[in-house]
């Protein structure tokens, strides 16, 4: 199962025993088909309450207080699940903000408002100030969890936020392409930015069939491309630099990203 289907199949579990239970967090995303980090999907679930009274602690359950007047669910595969819109500001308020930057983008592509998240945001209580920050850097524009993942640790590491799927046409052959990240330098020069999943180069349906070799060799000529469209540096990240940090950072610095403040 993946990660996502491992929690969907103790949450219905849980469902059955307990038919009052809503559930939100890690649950509800998953069932909303919104993007997150496997860190949300580590064998837990969460249910929500409207009652604040002690509550005894359950293995692979976490509890979470949402007052009631906020609370709007609704049944989906006979699992009692928080809305869309209340399921992104619940990940808000629960996971850190990487985590909860990549649900909110994903709500966001998949049609939800930003205008009613912003709405629903206000009429949330102060002891979810934290969804605030989650909700202002949204985008629809970003393309997968993993650049949302991305970006969120760049806002956190005090980087300027970049332009996002940014688009070139090469003069030469007329092709268009988009790149994950892109910075116009007060110098002049454009760095774009781009985050390299796995998935990338061994997934069958993101190669199209093609072997390593052939994805590796259509990045060149799209690097060339890009040069000659005006871009002077590529910057590439993976996984694990982001995850790390470090790495991020170092490469950031050395583009000559500018930087608001330093952790």
């Amino acid at each position: 199962m993946t990660p996502e289907e491992r929690t969907m199949h103790i949450a219905r579990a849980f469902a059955a025993w307990h038919p009052t239970w809503i559930f939100g967090g890690n649950v509800a995303a998953a069932v909303h088909g919104l993007d997150g980090s496997w860190k949300m999907h580590d064998g837990t679930v969460t249910i929500v309450s409207s009652f604040q009274q002690s509550f005894s602690p359950m293995a692979k359950v976490r509890r979470t207080y949402i007052p009631e007047g906020m609370m709007k669910t609704q049944v989906v595969d006979g699992v009692t699940v928080l809305d869309k819109i209340s399921t992104v500001l619940n990940c808000a308020s629960q996971y850190e903000f990487p985590v909860a930057l990549a649900v909110a983008d994903s709500a966001l592509r998949q049609g939800l408002a930003c205008a009613n998240v912003l709405e629903a945001c206000r009429r949330w209580d102060t002891m979810y100030e934290n969804v605030v920050p989650v909700v202002c850097h949204a985008s629809a524009a970003s393309e997968n969890g993993g650049e949302s993942y991305c970006r969120a640790v760049m806002i956190e590491e005090g980087f300027v936020v970049p332009e996002l799927q940014a688009g070139f046409v090469d003069e030469l052959t007329g092709a268009r392409y988009r790149v994950d990240y892109l910075w116009r330098l007060s110098d002049g020069q454009i760095v774009v930015g781009e985050f390299d999943g796995t998935e990338k180069y061994v997934n069958p349906i993101m190669t199209e069939h093609r072997s390593i070799r052939e994805v590796v060799q259509q990045e060149r000529m799209r690097e060339a491309a890009l040069q000659r469209c005006g871009v002077t540096r590529i910057v590439r990240f993976s996984y694990d630099e982001v995850v790390e940090r470090d790495a991020l950072v170092k490469k950031l610095k050395e583009a000559g990203i500018p930087r608001y403040f330093a952790r």
